[in-house]
C-alpha cells in the first residue's frame, strides 16, 4: 500500500508547477503517489506535466475540463492509494524534509487530521507568518484531542486544506469532500472533518509555502466578486442536517460563516454589489426565521453599506 496521496489541482500554472513537482519530488521521504489533476489550464501546465510524468514514475494526471479546485481535489481522491492525503495547490511548495515530519508524526499518534503551519509569500517581499504555526491554539500542543474537546474553539484552527494531513480512510468513511464554488472551497471540509475526528493533532512547525500575489489567482483579487460565503453558509448548514449534528453547533456555524458572507458585502464590487445584496438579504431572512435567538435579529445591514460601517453595526448588534 502507498503510504502518501500528494493531490495537487493545476489551473494555469505553467511557471509554478515546476517548483512544486521539485518540492515533493525532492524529499527525504519516497513513499508516495503524486496526482495532478489537470483542471482544464489553457496554458501549457498539461504540457509541463507530462514532461514530469515520463521523468518520474510516481506521477499521474488526469485531464479533465474546468470545473474548480474543489472538484479536482475531490476527483484526485477518488483515486488515491494512500493511507493518508495531502492537499497542495499548484502555485506553492512545501519545505524541505516536510514529509517526513508529519508521516512519521502521524503515524506516532495515530491521527485523523495532523494540523501544522504555513508561510505566506510574496513575490518580491519573501515569507510572512500568514499561517505559521506560532499561530495554532498552543493549549492544544503535545497532545492528541477529538472533535469533541474543540466544540467552541474550531475555529482557532487553519481552515486551508493545505495545513493539513488526513487520513484516507477518515474522508472516506465520512464522505468528506470540496465545494463546488469558486472560493473558500476550503471552508465545507474543514468544518466537516474538524467535527468528525476521533483523533487530532499539532505539528508546531512550518510545512508549506503559500503564493499570495500570484496574478490571475482568486486571492490576488482585492474586490469580491462571488457568491461564495452564501453558499458555503448554506453547504454547511446542509451537512450539519444530514450529521444531525445542526442543535449542536449552530451558533458556532451562523456566527462564523454569517460574519463572512457580511465581511465581503462589504468589499464586492460595485457592478456586483447589488445582485449579491438580494441574495444576501434571502440568507439573512433565512438565518432569522431558522435561528432567532443570535445577534443577526437585530442587524440591519443596508446595501450602501461599506466595510467599517458593517463592523460598527454588527458590533452594535451583538453588544446591544
Amino acid at each position: 500500500m502507498t503510504k502518501l496521496s500528494i493531490v495537487i489541482p493545476v489551473y494555469n500554472v505553467e511557471y509554478y508547477i515546476a517548483q512544486c513537482l521539485e518540492s515533493i519530488l525532492n524529499q527525504s521521504f519516497k513513499d508516495l503517489e503524486i496526482i495532478c489533476v489537470n483542471d482544464g489550464s489553457t496554458d501549457n501546465s498539461l504540457s509541463v506535466l507530462q514532461d514530469y510524468k515520463a521523468k518520474y514514475g510516481r506521477i499521474i494526471i488526469i485531464d479533465k475540463k474546468n470545473e474548480g479546485s474543489g472538484i479536482a481535489r475531490n476527483a484526485g481522491l477518488s483515486i488515491a492509494k494512500g493511507e493518508y492525503v495531502y492537499y497542495v495547490d499548484g502555485d506553492d511548495w512545501i519545505e524541505d524534509n516536510a514529509l517526513e515530519k508529519i508521516i512519521v508524526k502521524a503515524d506516532k499518534l495515530n491521527t485523523d487530521i495532523l494540523i501544522f503551519g504555513g508561510l505566506s509569500y510574496y513575490e518580491g517581499k519573501g515569507k510572512n507568518g500568514g499561517y505559521s504555526a506560532d499561530k495554532l491554539p498552543k493549549e492544544y500542543f503535545n497532545k492528541v484531542f477529538s472533535s469533541k474537546d474543540i466544540k467552541k474553539d474550531i475555529f482557532k484552527f487553519p481552515s486551508t486544506a493545505w495545513t493539513k494531513l488526513y487520513r484516507r480512510d477518515f474522508l472516506i468513511k465520512n464522505n468528506i469532500k470540496f465545494q463546488d464554488i469558486k472560493a473558500g472551497q476550503d471552508q465545507l471540509p474543514f468544518f466537516h472533518s474538524m467535527i468528525k475526528a476521533e483523533r487530532i493533532a499539532l505539528l508546531p512547525e512550518n510545512i508549506y509555502c503559500y503564493r499570495k500575489n500570484r496574478k490571475g489567482a482568486v486571492t490576488s483579487v482585492k474586490k469580491k466578486k462571488s457568491f461564495s460565503p452564501i453558499y458555503v453558509f448554506y453547504g454547511v448548514e446542509e451537512m450539519l442536517k444530514s450529521e444531525n449534528l445542526l442543535d449542536e453547533y449552530k451558533n458556532v456555524f451562523v456566527n462564523k460563516y454569517f460574519s463572512k458572507a457580511t465581511s465581503w458585502l462589504g468589499k464586492f464590487q460595485d457592478d456586483l454589489k447589488h445582485d449579491y445584496y438580494l441574495e444576501y438579504m434571502k440568507l439573512l431572512e433565512h438565518i432569522k426565521s431558522e435561528y432567532p435567538t443570535g445577534w443577526w435579529v437585530k442587524f440591519n445591514p443596508k446595501e450602501k453599506n461599506g466595510y467599517w460601517i458593517l463592523k460598527v453595526k454588527q458590533f452594535i448588534a451583538k453588544n446591544f
